[in-house]
């Protein structure tokens, strides 16, 4: 339960949403970031959660007013915030941070503000590279989500930069993808996997053969990654998402895109591509954490421990 004085501050940022007051939501975000990290100084997790969940709200109402600086303001306060998460190791309110970047970006590009979704991208990709450093699963399976739905989101648009915005969410997968493999993080390059196989599935219902052929890349760069670490459910998801993207490029006419995933395909020995019920068992299960956690996130009452995200093996 939020304080008297967090309440009144929540209340005068969603206020001055509808007012178009930017001062006035500039306020209640510095404060609800002190707050946030002040609880996290103090090791209150939960609380600084529930923190988390009004600067993602507030967020979200002024992207969905169009509300730019302000926006980028919710997306900087909720960045104070995860410094100090990670400082602390407060994984549960860092996986809220990271799933909160998500949900502003996605609701930035279905508003078709570019540098907002751009931002939230580039924040998630930054940390998506430091949790496979710090080997935290949770968080690059929490980046994975942010940056897929974003990803999507900017598929199913077109407007003037979707193409670099695209560009950006791909890149970033790729990256945090590939590093997870050599960390031999296994999930988490599989959650990556399955979010660049639906990118590039909403890629092609707009023919972006461009973006689909990107993928397909690093698709091939992440599985060939996990090839080298003896990773078998990541080499196999990986060749079944470039199976899955030829397919469908093949049924869409896409030449370009269906060539791009058949010559990623073509560089797996076939050998290790073994395709058995335990590993789609596994693969199915990390599938389904994934959904659990997005809607887990978009539920405002959050700020709870023993979320989805304790689903995940360490």
């Amino acid at each position: 339960m939020l304080s008297k004085e967090e309440n009144n501050m929540v209340e005068l940022g969603m206020t001055s949403v509808a007012e178009n007051f930017d001062e006035g939501v500039r306020q209640a975000l510095d404060f609800l970031s002190e707050v946030g990290t002040a609880y996290l100084n103090e090791r209150k997790e939960p609380e600084a959660e529930r923190t988390v969940v009004s600067i993602k709200a507030i967020g979200k109402a002024a992207t969905m007013q169009g509300m730019e600086n302000v926006a980028v303001n919710a997306i900087r306060a909720l960045e104070r915030i995860l410094q100090r998460s990670v400082e602390q190791k407060s994984e549960s309110t860092t996986v809220s941070i990271l799933l909160s970047f998500g949900t502003i970006g996605k609701a930035a590009a279905e508003q078709q503000m570019e540098m907002v979704a751009k931002l939230a991208a580039s924040v998630l990709g930054e940390s998506g590279n430091t949790a496979a450093l710090r080997n935290v699963e949770r968080e690059i399976i929490a980046v994975a989500i942010g940056l897929g739905e974003i990803g999507k989101s900017v598929a199913r648009l077109r407007f003037p930069d979707v193409s670099e915005n695209a560009a950006t969410c791909i890149s970033c997968l790729g990256d945090t993808g590939k590093l997870a493999a050599q960390q031999k993080l296994e999930d988490a390059a599989v959650g990556i996997e399955l979010m660049l196989e639906e990118m590039a599935f909403a890629a092609m219902m707009e023919n972006m053969q461009s973006a689909a052929g990107s993928i397909a890349s690093s698709l091939e760069e992440i599985g060939k990654s996990a090839e080298e670490e003896e990773m078998e459910n990541a080499v196999f998801q990986a060749t079944s998402s470039l199976q899955t993207i030829m397919t469908d490029a093949n049924n869409r006419y896409l030449n370009d895109a269906s060539i791009a995933a058949k010559v990623a395909l073509e560089s797996f020995n076939e050998l290790d591509i073994i395709n058995d019920e335990e590993k789609i068992r596994k693969i199915g299960e990390i599938r389904e954490t994934m959904k659990e956690l997005w809607m887990d996130a978009a539920d405002l009452k959050t700020g709870r421990k023993g979320t989805a995200a304790d689903k995940i093996s360490p």
